[in-house]
């Protein structure tokens, strides 16, 4: 992120905090609808429809039950209390602004849950929290006022333990090229929220890769978030309704608090015209036993450092990699004396039918080499008890 960019982004929610908080509730994010459901009186409100997005982002990304959950851009803490309150969650919250980490910490201590929900003033980038320090990274609508989203998924690599797991929605840009039309409100969108540049859904994909998540994916809910903008129900008058109480409340808190006024019109006509996006992306942190395998193979197949951010554990053995006999033998050496003789991969393939042969992925081998492992473990261990055991004495053994 810019330098410049911090404290832009810390101002702008310090001074609208109290707007958002009022007309949004308790979750500053969109709402989530069904195809065809509009919310007016007779469907579904705004509270319902936050919280819907929650649950379709934990589902989506298969958040687990009494995970430690860091919550990146947790703003006045919504998010991070239901994580904590249903799923019993331990989770650690941080924003740039001040005036969030206070009111999202008096949320937690009113709902109870304050062993289990903290809240800190941070940079996202420089938490100083240590190496695989949590189960699941959540960022819901903050990724957009990261200008460095590469420097993100790397840090959310360090952060998370092997096989955590990476949650995120985000405004986001339709993929290709835009128009000149197009780029102006893109442009526009982007100076009075605070934020850098958007990203397109398949971009935010290319990142994760990028960075060595596995498991990989994306999904457009831009028409289930949509109404979030619909001008009866987003509860933000138009620039020219109201114009001295907007005048005052510039004189205030800034020019900056204006920027919450303009977000309505000019986002509802990014996604009337499809020039803006709403998406969910999840990534999985590979275990050790997937990464010590690649390093492995990368090493058989001499290729360059790199090399290993292009696979994944879909990977597969003769299609993707098209290894040829003579490399799957030294691959199998490779992993035998690694991990001890009875993880014997040749010999496993040249039992399988050809179908099977082509379909075999890296995450196969990772799952047999562990098997392998595990199966020889259980041998040792019986061995070692049956040694142990004394030899049932018979009548000649003992005299009788």
């Amino acid at each position: 992120m810019k330098a410049d960019m911090n404290p832009a982004v810390e101002r702008y929610y310090d001074t609208t905090l109290d707007l958002y908080e009022e007309l949004w509730g308790e979750h500053v994010h969109h709402g989530f609808w069904d195809e065809g459901e509009r919310p007016d009186a007779e469907g579904a409100d705004r509270h319902t429809a936050t919280d819907r997005l929650v649950h379709e982002l934990v589902a989506y990304a298969g958040v687990p039950e009494r995970a430690r959950v860091l919550d990146v851009g947790c703003g006045i803490g919504g998010p991070a209390l239901y994580l904590a309150g249903t799923l019993g969650c331990s989770v650690v919250g941080v924003t740039l602004s001040a005036q969030q980490a206070v009111r999202a910490t008096e949320k937690a201590w009113d709902a109870g849950l304050a062993e289990r929900a903290e809240f800190h003033r941070l940079d996202a980038l420089a938490t100083g929290f240590p190496d695989e320090s949590f189960d699941v990274l959540w960022a819901v609508e903050s990724l957009m006022h990261i200008e460095d989203r590469e420097a993100f998924f790397a840090e959310a690599m360090r952060l998370l333990r092997p096989g955590g797991r990476l949650a995120i929605a985000t405004w986001s840009v339709r993929d290709g090229a835009l128009s000149e039309p197009e780029q102006e409100l893109v442009d526009q969108i982007l100076k009075h929220q605070v934020m850098p540049s958007f990203s397109s859904l398949p971009e935010h994909e290319r990142l994760a890769h990028a960075a060595g998540f596995t498991d990989v994916a994306s999904v457009d809910w831009s028409r289930a978030v949509a109404n979030s903008w619909d001008p009866e129900f987003a509860l933000i008058k138009k620039p020219e309704h109201g114009r001295a109480t907007m005048v005052e409340l510039a004189r205030e808190r800034g020019a900056d608090v204006l920027g919450f006024f303009y977000a309505g019109p000019l986002m509802k006509k990014g996604f009337d015209t499809g020039v803006m996006t709403y998406g969910a992306i999840r990534a999985v942190k590979p275990t050790k036993m997937y990464q010590g395998i690649v390093a492995l193979l990368r090493v058989v197949l001499d290729e360059e450092d790199g090399w290993s951010a292009t696979v994944s554990p879909a990977t597969t053995l003769d299609g993707d990699l098209e290894l040829e006999s003579i490399e799957l033998a030294a691959f199998s050496r490779v992993l035998q004396k690694r991990f001890g003789p009875g993880v014997d991969l040749a010999a496993y393939v040249a039992g399988l039918e050809v179908d099977q042969i082509i379909a075999l992925t890296l995450g196969d081998v990772a799952a047999f080499v562990a098997a392998a492992r595990a199966a020889a473990t259980n041998a040792e261990q019986t061995t070692a008890q049956t040694t142990a055991q004394p030899a049932a004495q018979t009548p000649e053994a003992d005299g009788t």
